[in-house]
């Protein structure tokens, strides 16, 4: 039997492992149904934290073996961990103005959450009733935790002002990180000592970070780490005393070196004493390779003009003599026995001639800028050059 409750428990632990990301879609699926959406984070990240953190008290029991999760009358649920969870998550929550019946409510869809992944992966339906028994039992006792937390009358009086005020304070949050997250541009936010506060998703996708958007929001175990790589540009752009500033650098980045268009602005706090900057980058790696590439083209136009210009001098100098040759060569050849002993050599000189006439041709019809390597220098590919073989 113990075998038994330990493999059921094995199986559970597995499939709510396996499937956070399920979870998560099928949450944000009941709150953007029933509304609670507009009170809560509009990043996946945040559902992410809050699944992962409802099922590791879940899996903490579960790795234990099957436990007896009825609820006794004399039981005390501030040393359950479960209810534990239940008693820490109201107390955040009361900080920060969410009241009882909207947790709840929202509450009672995770819950449901997890029963649908039960009934999605449970290997059958006997395994399917035990393992819906201990998981409503597990958030009867979260609830417990919770209510045990929220009846306490000293919280009560202020409640409904703090539920205003940080309701309005959550919406301002969710609408500033949901605007940041989406800008194209990598921006991040430097504090005083000149370390990155905030960054957004493409920020941290150019140089390796969160895959996410909103992970490194959420996330409190990130280091606060200088960047290297910027900080005597943004030591210089302090003591320069300027508003803004843009700058361009060679930078390595998780996509390679990127040349990067940097604007730092300064934030000012009322007494207008520095208090850290805004850094926006745009990536105009493309661009300068197109303006190299230009630039190329334009030297090879160059190269080109001098080349047009070369050849025609030395066509018009070299078509002279050559006419003249070929000329005297053929009189030489029309008085010449056909068995004299240099009528060979005077063909040799016409063909010769006529070699030269084609290397001149070919240079008349230079349109582009060829070389090929001659000794230790590049000398003009003229049959490539010209395209006439």
């Amino acid at each position: 039997m113990a075998d038994q409750s330990e493999t059921e428990a094995a199986s559970l632990h597995a499939i709510i492992a396996d499937n956070e990301a399920w979870l998560i879609d099928r949450i944000i699926l009941y709150a953007k149904r029933q509304g609670y959406t507009r009170y809560t984070s509009t990043l996946r990240e945040a559902w992410r934290q809050s699944i992962a953190g409802l099922s590791a008290p879940i899996l903490t029991v579960l790795e234990k073996g099957m436990p007896d999760v009825e609820l006794g009358p004399d039981e005390n649920f501030t040393a359950d961990p479960l209810a534990g969870f239940g008693i820490t998550e109201a107390n955040r929550h009361f900080e920060r103005g969410v009241n009882p019946g909207m947790f709840l409510g929202l509450m009672k869809y995770y819950r449901q959450s997890y029963l649908d992944l039960i009934d999605e992966h449970s290997p059958d339906p006997a395994s399917r009733r035990r393992f819906a028994l201990t998981l409503n039992r597990f958030f009867d006792r979260i609830e417990i935790g919770l209510m045990t937390a929220w009846i306490a009358p000293d919280k009560n009086d202020s409640i409904a002002d703090l539920q205003r005020a940080n309701r309005r304070i959550t919406n301002e949050k969710n609408k500033y990180l949901t605007i940041f997250e989406s800008f194209q541009s990598p921006v991040a936010v430097f504090d005083r000592n000149r370390r990155i506060d905030t960054m957004n998703h493409a920020w941290s996708t150019l140089f390796g970070g969160a895959a996410v958007p909103g992970a490194d929001y959420y996330d409190d175990t990130r280091i606060n780490a200088p960047v290297e790589w910027l900080s005597t540009e943004i030591d210089r752009f302090v003591a320069s005393g300027k508003a803004e500033e843009t700058i361009e650098k060679l930078v390595q980045t998780a996509l390679g070196s990127r040349h990067l268009s940097i604007k730092i602005k300064r934030k000012l706090d009322v007494s207008e004493e520095f208090s850290g900057c805004v850094v926006i980058l745009d990536d105009v790696t493309e661009q300068r390779q197109a303006e190299s590439a230009l630039q190329e083209t334009t030297r090879n136009s160059e190269r080109l003009q001098g080349a047009l210009e070369l050849a025609g001098a030395v066509c018009h100098d070299l078509n002279q003599p050559l006419m003249a040759i070929t000329g005297y060569a053929e009189l030489v050849l029309m008085d010449c026995p056909e068995d004299a002993p240099y009528r060979d050599k005077l063909k040799k000189i016409v063909e010769h001639v006529a070699k030269v006439g084609a290397i001149t041709k070919k240079l008349m019809h230079v349109t582009r800028y060829e070389t090929k390597p001659y000794l230790d220098q590049q000398i003009i590919d003229i049959e490539k050059a010209s395209g006439v073989s």
